[in-house]
């Protein structure tokens, strides 16, 4: 206890020691030694004791010298420029010898290992150790590559604005293509109804029933993945939904009277249907339009997660949170992600605000 007679130490130090004397249990204890936060400290502490069959004779105290705000500083060496990337404090206060040396010892590290060198500046010793930082792929955010680099060593920010161009030219090509495509069809069966309506409505029952991913999976092994393909096949499959909302659209404006009226006036059923017709039938379109586009989006990028998408090397977000799944590269997970959600966030706010501004009971009132 001759420590205890030489330093002024908490009462509650004391009792922590005496405790663990006394072989009963006591948590972890620390205390930074002196107070005063002005003046280089040491720390004691204790771990935590679980009481034994005996009492134990000693007491292991843990003390170390508290380094700090200032003392602790972190340099890098980048051989591009042959220079360390230093922010004054400690590397401005050293002598240029000293600067030299680290400097010297910091370029020899980058071949192999070398000793940790210790220097005395102020009274005050410091240690200063060299480790050397290889770059494995992926590798996480630092300087010139602010969100990472992917497992090939590509900047995952230009990846990111890549597969952002990949995915809107997708989704707007799918989106306008398979509504142009169902309504044509749901027009038609809706306008002439009868044998056409029920002819075409079994029809594209049929050809909903049909498997698109096993269809992409076949037509891929056997032609390969491309965008063209990915975007035919899908395109296929995508207007069933919008025909339907159409054909309903048409069968409830075939018997309003403006159509009647043009059909008395002799014009002809093309112009009937697109241009009296179809201006009044757009409301799926506006109001779906987003939707289709978000879920165009969404499906791309987990079709590319799966490996059905885009073949690599095209920039691709399902890609990159592919790579991630094998290991946490939490880079490849959360600004994929964050880009992704943001995306369809924004593209339903969009898509809202444009059919809210076309939306013709704002404009119309009951007198």
């Amino acid at each position: 206890m001759n420590f205890l007679n030489n330093y002024a130490v908490p009462r509650a130090f004391t009792e922590a020691l005496a405790l663990r004397f006394a072989n009963q249990p006591a948590p972890a204890y620390s205390y930074s030694y002196p107070p005063d936060e002005a003046v280089k400290q040491v720390e004691l502490s204790l771990s935590p004791y679980t009481p034994r069959s005996r009492k134990p004779e000693t007491v292991r105290v843990l003390l170390r010298e508290v380094i700090g705000e200032g003392l602790e500083q972190k340099w890098i060496y980048t051989p591009e420029d042959g220079q360390l990337d230093t922010t004054g404090g400690l590397w401005d206060a050293f002598s240029s010898r000293h600067r030299d040396e680290i400097l010297a010892q910091a370029k020899a590290r980058l071949l192999s290992p070398v000793a940790t060198q210790r220097l005395e500046h102020a009274g005050v010793n410091y240690r200063i150790k060299f480790t050397r930082e290889d770059v494995r792929f992926p590798f996480r955010p630092v300087g010139p590559h602010l969100f990472g680099l992917d497992d090939t060593g590509r900047d995952v920010l230009a990846r990111i604005f890549y597969g952002l161009r990949t995915s809107l030219n997708f989704g707007l090509l799918l989106v306008v293509t398979s509504m142009l495509i169902g309504t044509m069809i749901g027009s038609f069966q809706g306008y002439y109804g009868g044998r056409i309506d029920l002819t075409g409505q079994r029809l594209t029952e049929i050809w909903e029933a049909l498997p698109f991913l096993y269809v992409l999976i076949l037509l891929g092994s056997v032609y390969g993945r491309s965008f063209v393909l990915l975007l035919v096949v899908y395109g296929l499959f995508n207007w069933i939904g919008i025909s339907y909302y159409m054909r309903a659209e048409f069968l409830r404006l075939r018997n309003q009277q403006f159509v009647e009226a043009a059909q008395c006036l002799g014009l002809p059923d093309r112009k009937i249907l697109f241009r009296h017709i179809l201006p009044n039938a757009l409301v799926p379109l506006t109001t779906f339009f987003p939707f289709s586009l978000v879920g165009a989006i969404g499906t791309l990028a987990a079709l590319d997660y799966l490996g059905f998408g885009l073949p690599p090397p095209t920039a691709s977000w399902g890609q990159l949170l592919a790579q991630a799944q094998g290991q946490a590269y939490w880079w490849l997970i959360l600004y994929p992600s964050l880009a992704l959600f943001l995306v369809i966030l924004l593209c339903v706010f969009i898509g809202e605000g444009v059919r809210n501004a076309f939306d013709p009971r704002k404009f119309t009132r009951l007198e």
